[in-house]
């Protein structure tokens, strides 16, 4: 047991607050290393509160209903406030009371942790203009797109003054490490992870996604350089015969190396990533369905449909 932790007595109190759809998992890698913070110290160095717009129950992104300590009307001042947003479309749930509330506690001088959506969250409350922020990486373009103010970057984990952002629940678990090595030491947050078997805590710039190759489950050089030109060129897709000739390589070694690899041909698998483009949109901004077509490099929405609907068996508006 830490005796300098010993000597710090002074509990610090944190507020979540959880809107509906709420990563139950992030929640619960927020929470646990304040939990192993007091065990391993000896002394309760947090507490901390569930908190919600209306109070009572809410629900989990994963339809897991869970009792909060109390509603917003309940709180006057945090000293830290975590923003738990899930998946669940942050329009949706980023109400004026709740937008309100942020504000306030951003004015009044609280921490403000974001989680997943919850620097979408922030942003709509206008706390975070001039700020760098992480934002989810499927989330990322129209996110920007709406707050052209605020830097977001596709980073596990962002500092800027008192705010903190992470894009998802793994990512909490580095967020809350870093709060535990600011608010006491590093010998302590070290501790808590060993405790949760996290033994190789990632770098705060790191990528969000996992490389090319490890995706793609493959080292070959033409393949990777052919998806990075297809990821890259979605509004205006590139023919094949323009991928070969910025590759090096002909159409049939190309064809043989997807279906191969990827069991798919290069026509179908670029669609395929042009499509997943599309559904994140659909279910992200308020664009039109025309609108996104045409954004996902489809000139007819007639043909946009079709394909939409053959590879996620609904049509895009089903998406709304």
């Amino acid at each position: 047991m830490s005796n300098d932790c010993m000597k710090k007595t002074d509990t610090k109190k944190i507020h979540f607050l959880l809107t509906p759809g709420f990563s139950l998992f992030g929640l619960r890698l927020n929470a646990l290393p304040l939990r192993h913070a007091n065990y391993i110290s000896g002394v309760p160095l947090y507490e901390w509160d569930l908190v919600s717009e209306h109070g009572g129950l809410i629900e989990s992104s994963d339809g897991i209903d869970l009792m909060v300590n109390a509603s917003l009307e309940d709180i006057e001042k945090c000293e830290t406030l975590v923003i738990c947003s899930g998946c669940k479309d942050p329009r949706t749930v980023s109400t004026p009371a709740i937008l309100g509330f942020i504000r306030q506690q951003s004015y009044f001088g609280a921490a403000i942790c974001c989680q997943d959506m919850g620097a979408y969250i922030a942003a709509y409350a206008g706390i975070l203009d001039g700020y760098r922020a992480a934002v989810h990486w499927e989330n990322y373009e129209s996110t920007q797109a709406l707050f052209p103010n605020v830097n977001f970057v596709q980073e596990l984990l962002v500092i800027d003054r008192r705010v903190f952002s992470c894009p998802g629940a793994l990512s909490g678990l580095d967020m809350m490490l870093y709060l535990i090595t600011t608010q006491h030491d590093k010998k302590l947050a070290t501790q808590v992870a060993d405790e949760l078997i996290y033994t190789h805590q990632r770098d705060h710039t790191a990528p969000q996604r996992r490389s090319l190759q490890i995706r793609l489950d493959s080292r070959n050089k033409h393949l990777i350089e052919a998806v990075q030109l297809m990821e890259l060129n979605i509004e205006e897709p590139l023919l094949i015969s323009e991928l070969t000739a910025h590759i090096g390589i002909s159409g049939r070694e190309l064809e043989r190396l997807f279906k191969r690899n990827l069991q798919q041909t290069p026509k179908s698998f670029y669609r395929q990533l042009r499509l997943e483009k599309s559904r994140n949109m659909l279910q992200q901004t308020k664009e039109s369905v025309t609108s996104i077509a045409v954004a996902c490099g489809f000139v007819s929405l007639s043909h946009f449909t079709r394909c939409y609907q053959k590879q996620f068996s609904k049509k895009p508006s089903q998406e709304r």
